[in-house]
């Protein structure tokens, strides 16, 4: 079994095995502020530029010209990546791509066609990574629980089949997820990573709920987000 490397400070450490299986679909849960896209946009980096790994970002809310402008705060020249095809950024908000007419994901958030498009991608791109920002959007598009249930095992199996290795970001409603609260989307998935930012502290917390195939450490863990993106605290 291969074992992919997230390249952020000592978050690999957390993992038996320096990182967790290739091909995992992981779902990333927190709340607003706990640094989700930003450790999403981190693991492609890396992947790019350290373990020569191509990756597509899947934006459900923010432009691609934001975000790219947003994690230069970090030196992660994302432009200059994207102009060498090692990170592809597609923009999958409805209301833009009906508006710029794009043939890229011209039906916005349906999960048929944003699972046909990744497969196209994939396969022209060769990519490795995958993040897919946010997941709590493609909600929105379901008309009941089972609906989205139906939708996400869908997504996490194809995703499987695509010999990729995936980030799913999503809003968590709770800081007790993996403890004592379980939403149906956190069995769906081959492994859950829980961000929280106490604001009371204004500390952050990380914290591996869950990841079939390998073993991990358990309990919550200090991180920081300084001009070089997440770091572990010792």
């Amino acid at each position: 079994m291969e074992f992919v490397r997230t390249g952020i400070d000592g978050v690999d450490g957390l993992f038996s095995k320096n990182g967790y299986p290739s091909g995992n679909a992981v779902l990333v849960l927190g709340g607003p502020g706990s640094g989700k896209s930003i450790f999403g946009m981190q693991y492609l980096y890396k992947g790019a530029t350290i373990y020569g790994e191509p990756g597509i970002y899947v934006t459900l809310e923010e432009t691609p010209q934001k975000i790219e402008r947003n994690m230069a705060a970090f030196g992660w020249d994302i432009s200059r990546l994207t102009d060498e095809g090692k990170i592809l950024i597609i923009d999958a908000t409805t209301p833009r791509i009906q508006e710029a007419d794009s043939d890229v994901v011209r039906s916005g958030l349906g999960m048929d066609n944003l699972i046909r498009n990744l497969k196209d991608m994939i396969s022209k791109s060769g990519a490795k990574r995958v993040v897919i920002d946010s997941l709590s959007l493609m909600a929105f598009q379901s008309s009941d629980d089972f609906d989205m249930r139906t939708k996400l095992i869908r997504l996490s199996v194809s995703l499987s089949e695509m010999d990729v290795t995936t980030l799913v970001l999503s809003e968590a409603r709770s800081n007790e997820i993996g403890t004592t609260v379980f939403p149906p989307e956190t069995f769906l998935f081959d492994g859950v990573i829980w961000m929280m930012l106490d604001t009371n502290s204004q500390e952050r917390r990380l914290a591996i709920r869950k990841m079939r195939g390998t073993k991990h450490v358990l309990g919550s863990y200090r991180f920081t987000i300084d001009d070089e993106g997440i770091k572990m605290k010792a």
